[in-house]
Formats: C-alpha cells, sequence, structure tokens
C-alpha cells in the first residue's frame, strides 16, 4: 500500500522550508532513517529523512519550493510506519527482550540533574555564537527538541537537547562562544540518551527479515494517521546532517553505528572509523594561534541619550571580520578613472542578445572578466600569505567573492572558476546569488573560497572609497558609478563617460607601483571591450 511521508517539524516557530534538492527519485528503493530530500529553512539546510523503508512512488514538489510542515512530500510505495516497525521488530524475540522496554523508555524521572552539551556542528567547527536561547529556566522539554540557536561561519543552527526533562539553567547569554562539548543547559529529570537509543541496535535486522510479518500491523495503523512523519526522535540514531552526509558519501550505513559522541551521538570520526579511516586531529594545533584583538571599553557622557543592544550575529562576525583585516593586512588604496564610452555601447549593444538568453546583463561581470584577465599578468593579486608557514600561496583557481549588500548586513558571495564562465554565464550567476543573499537563503559553501574580491558601490553612490580586503586575500577592486565628465579635445569640448575604480593591496606582498600597473591594464581592457573580447577567445 502507498504511504504518505511528511515535512516533520524542524524546529520551533518553523512553519516552512525551501526545497533544496531530492536525495532520491521515483522508482529508488529507501530504507528507513534514509535522508531523502535537503530543505533550507532560515538559513541552515537540514535533510529530511524518511522514517520507514519503501519504493519511492512520487515526488510531490520540484526544487524551490516552499514546504509547510505537516505536507506530504513523497509516497511510498510497500512501506511500513516507523512505531509498526519497532513493535515488529520486538516481536521475533519475545522472550529475550521483555527487560529491555523498561530501560529504553525515556528516563524522564530520575530526578538528577544532567549537563546538556554543545554537539558536533558539522566539520572543522569548533565552536559557535549563542543567538538565542529557544527555552528558560523551567520549561519542559522533550527529546530532540530544539533548545538554542547557534552561528557558525554565518549559517545558524538548531541545537537539540538529546534527552526530556525540565529546564534548570542556562550556562551562557546571547553572543556567548560556546565551545563543542561545553555545557550548555542543566536538566532536571533528563533520561539517559544512550539507554533510549539502545531499542534501535537490533531493528535493522529483524525489520528486514519479517516484512510480511509488518504489514498487517501497518494496515491496522494506517487508518489511525493521516500520514507519517519522520519523527526526530524516534530515529535510530542522533547524527548531524553532515554526518549524515558524510556518511552517505562514502557508502557507511550510519543506522549500523554505535555513536561514541554526547547521548550516544554517531559522530564523524564514528564514521569514519567505520570506513577503516582514522580522524584528523593534527588541525587543532594551527587554528589555536589565533590572533588577540583588541576590546577596547566604551563610555558615554554621564546621562547622555544612548541604546545599547548587543553586538550578535552576522553584525558581530564582520565586525571581527573586518577588524582581523585591518589588524593583519597593511593595507593601500590606489585609484584611477576609466573612459568608459566604448565600454557603456558595447553593454547596450548585449543587452538584446541577453535577454534572448533568459537574463539580464550589468557592468559587474564585465569587470570580473576583466580582472581575471588582468589578474594572469600579475599572479600575485590571486594569492594568499601563509604567516603560520611563512609562505605565499599562489592559486591557480579564479574564484572571484562580490560584496552584497543584504538586509542582514555584507555578504560576499562568490562566482566559483570565474575563468571558465562566459560574460552571460557568470551575468545569471550573479542575479541567482544576488537574490539569495538578500533572502538569506544562501548556502555557507557558496560564501567561502574566494581569492579576490571586487565590491560595486557605484550603485548606491559615492566618488571614491578604501575597501577593506577580506582575509586572507590580498586585494579587493572597487568599482564606481559612471558619470558624464567634460573634457577638451583638439581643441573641442566634449562630454565623456567615466567610471573610478580603486585597487586595495596587501602591502606586504604589493608594492604600490605593482599595484599602478594592475590598475592601468586593467582599466585598458575596461577602456577597449575589444582587447578583452578578443583575449576570451
Amino acid at each position: 500500500m502507498a504511504t504518505d511521508v511528511k515535512l516533520p517539524e524542524l524546529g520551533e516557530g518553523v512553519s516552512e522550508g525551501e526545497l533544496v534538492q531530492w536525495l532520491v527519485k521515483p522508482g529508488d528503493s529507501v530504507k528507513a532513517d534514509q535522508p531523502i530530500a535537503e530543505v533550507l529553512t532560515d538559513k541552515a539546510t537540514v535533510e529530511v529523512p524518511t522514517p520507514v523503508a519503501g519504493v519511492v512512488k512520487e515526488v510531490k514538489f520540484k526544487a524551490g519550493d516552499v514546504i509547510t510542515v505537516g505536507s506530504t512530500m513523497i509516497t511510498l510505495d510497500g512501506a511500513a510506519p516507523a512505531k509498526a516497525a519497532a513493535a515488529a521488530a520486538a516481536a521475533p524475540a519475545p522472550a529475550a527482550t521483555t527487560s529491555t522496554p523498561a530501560p529504553a523508555a525515556p528516563a524522564a524521572a530520575n530526578g538528577k540533574a544532567q549537563d546538556i552539551k554543545l554537539p558536533e556542528l558539522g566539520e572543522g567547527v569548533s565552536e559557535g555564537e549563542l543567538v538565542n536561547w529557544l527555552v528558560k529556566p523551567g520549561d519542559s522539554v522533550k527529546a530532540d527538541q530544539p533548545i538554542a540557536e547557534v552561528l557558525t561561519d554565518k549559517a545558524t543552527v538548531e541545537v537539540p537537547t538529546p534527552v526530556a526533562g525540565t529546564v534548570k539553567d542556562l550556562m551562557f547569554k546571547s553572543g556567548d562562544v560556546i565551545k563543542v562539548g561545553s555545557t550548555m543547559i542543566t536538566l532536571i529529570g533528563g533520561g539517559s540518551a544512550p539507554a533510549a537509543t539502545a531499542p534501535a541496535a537490533p531493528a535493522p535486522a529483524p525489520v528486514a527479515a519479517t516484512p510480511a510479518a509488518i504489514a498487517p500491523v501497518a494496515a491496522s495503523t494506517s487508518t489511525a494517521t493521516s500520514g507519517i512523519f519522520p519523527p526526530v526522535a524516534d530515529s535510530k540514531v542522533l547524527a548531524t546532517p553532515a554526518t549524515r552526509r558524510l556518511a552517505r558519501e562514502i557508502g557507511v550505513d550510519i543506522n549500523a553505528l554505535s555513536g561514541t559522541g554526547l547521548a550516544g551521538r554517531v559522530t564523524r570520526e564514528d564514521v569514519l572509523a567505520a570506513q577503516g579511516k582514522a580522524p584528523a586531529k593534527a588541525a587543532a594545533p594551527a587554528a589555536a594561534a589565533s590572533m588577540t584583538i583588541p576590546k577596547p571599553a566604551y563610555t558615554g557622557p554621564v546621562g547622555a541619550a544612548e541604546n545599547r543592544v548587543p553586538l550578535i550575529g552576522i553584525r558581530k562576525r564582520i565586525a571581527e571580520n573586518m577588524q582581523r583585516s585591518k589588524h593583519v593586512i597593511p593595507h593601500f588604496t590606489i585609484m584611477d578613472e576609466a573612459k568608459v564610452d566604448s565600454l557603456v555601447a558595447m553593454r547596450e549593444s548585449l543587452k538584446e542578445h541577453a535577454e534572448k538568453h533568459g537574463t539580464k546583463i550589468t557592468y559587474l561581470p564585465i569587470v570580473i572578466k576583466a580582472m581575471v584577465a588582468t589578474i594572469r599578468e600579475f599572479p600575485m593579486f590571486n594569492a594568499s600569505i601563509d604567516d603560520a608557514a611563512g609562505e605565499i600561496v599562489y592559486k591557480n583557481y579564479f574564484n572571484i567573492g562580490f560584496a552584497a549588500d543584504t538586509p542582514n548586513g555584507l555578504v560576499v558571495p562568490v562566482i566559483k572558476d570565474a575563468d571558465r564562465k562566459n560574460i552571460l554565464e557568470i551575468s545569471k550567476e550573479i542575479l541567482d546569488l544576488s537574490k539569495r543573499a538578500r533572502d538569506g537563503k544562501l548556502k555557507p559553501d557558496e560564501m567561502k573560497g574566494a581569492t579576490i574580491t571586487v565590491t560595486n558601490i557605484g550603485s548606491i553612490g559615492g566618488t571614491y572609497a578604501t575597501p577593506v580586503i577580506n582575509h586572507p586575500e590580498v586585494a579587493i577592486l572597487g568599482m564606481y558609478k559612471i558619470d558624464e565628465k567634460a573634457v577638451v579635445k583638439d581643441g573641442q569640448l566634449k562630454a565623456i563617460k567615466v567610471q573610478n575604480f580603486t585597487m586595495t593591496a596587501d602591502h606586504r606582498l604589493i608594492d604600490g607601483a605593482v599595484a599602478a600597473r594592475f590598475l592601468a591594464s586593467f582599466i585598458g581592457r575596461i577602456e577597449n571591450p575589444g582587447k578583452l573580447l578578443v583575449e576570451m577567445i
């Protein structure tokens, strides 16, 4: 019979999510707890598992659709509800398992205080900033209920509690940075998660071996429910989406693993160990060599009309990044003016062509292509300085970041491999990334890996600026609005179109003369787009 699998609750206050992509297709056989889709909520992408096995009959949405919690996502053939499967799992060995149900039930009433620690938040993530609590002292919480929002590298994730209980203490306040493994809250009456997950271990074999026995039970229970929700608390294993993804990518059955993490959670190391790979623990010392940023206090005049709000979230991360860049990198900026009559004419001539290809063309993709061509002449602009190793890292790939102004603050999406894309392809990517940046739907990976950045301040205003380099890059190009300027040529007064550009560079690696030559070469391409087009062939 067909069974509907619905979108489960994704967190407190979250009523819908955007479908990023399907991980299965019609005709695929899926196992219980196998991720079937990636769904984006706020700024966190989560994998949605199916609670039952079966064959995918139909998917109900397409990528980009917004799905409301409780909506049917897919229909499975030959599926059995999770609760029925659990009952069937217990049936083959009634005598041997009669003693396990008692400890398996959530031990929420043992009256002891239990520390709930910050679990793994993703690969290579050792800490996170507390954005806000989702619970308060005195609240009763269920197992796997989100208790806090934590910011990691511009992605906000909800942290669940592995056990039920009553909140006694909150150990941090909004804006605090919490290390993975640190106690976040204390629960009274919290049960032991390993005990709660223990019954899941013997379940897979009996379920697979007795499909016929499951069917009648499924038939009797399916009438009582309108569909199947993937219940997080009933999942066979606890694991982060990143860990589940890793297991799937390297072919490890995560349901067969015993977790060594908090409350029996399966960690990345558990997955790698199951494949025979030792976890890499050598990365920590390098990260520990972080700089100390001064934190001077501010005291205003007594009685002054001032408001104080916490410096948290993305604004705090921007402040830290900018302070680090200015502290580490000795900046200097060179400025020049380009005559852009030919550039304007070329762009006007390409408008209709771009529209036929489903996009519109701006000056930014042309500037990006001119910058890539110029970088090939001056590779030190596409480099980083590894201070710890005392080395210069020259990069043979061209990932161009562009600064985007969003309601949440400055965001820098990245055009990956810009040298391999034409102007139309870059135009489409800029439009897509810009829209999703404004909507807060960029993935963390889409904001990483830039080798150099361009900032287009001209769309807002200003003649010149001195942009801050995005560490560990060594340069940032600024482009400004196009204006008209009166000039005298051959004794005649005429108006020409001009545009200002700035190049801010890391003086440790780039000398002023080199920056001046770079800017002159770049402007040569902007003033003569035909030269740029010839180089692209």
